[in-house]
């Protein structure tokens, strides 16, 4: 039962995590939109806009994993 409710609280802390960057993320969009820039200059360059790209599939990842390991019978 204890490894069940680690399970879930890892996938609500995923969830909650992948929540908050996504929206970070969009306001980023919002904000280069408005004042006619890149992302690239927002985050600093090519390589920091692709680490943030990689940030929300390895938090999306983490929430797929952890919500199918919820659902996985274990013996």
């Amino acid at each position: 039962m204890k490894k069940k409710t680690m399970s879930i609280l890892v996938f609500i802390f995923s969830v909650i995590s992948l929540l908050i960057s996504l929206k970070l993320f969009w306001n980023m969009g919002i904000f280069v939109d408005e004042y006619n820039l890149t992302p690239a200059i927002v985050n600093g360059g090519e390589f920091w806009l692709l680490m943030d790209w990689l940030r929300l599939i390895l938090l999306f990842l983490a929430a797929v994993i952890s919500g199918i390991n919820i659902f996985t019978k274990r013996e």
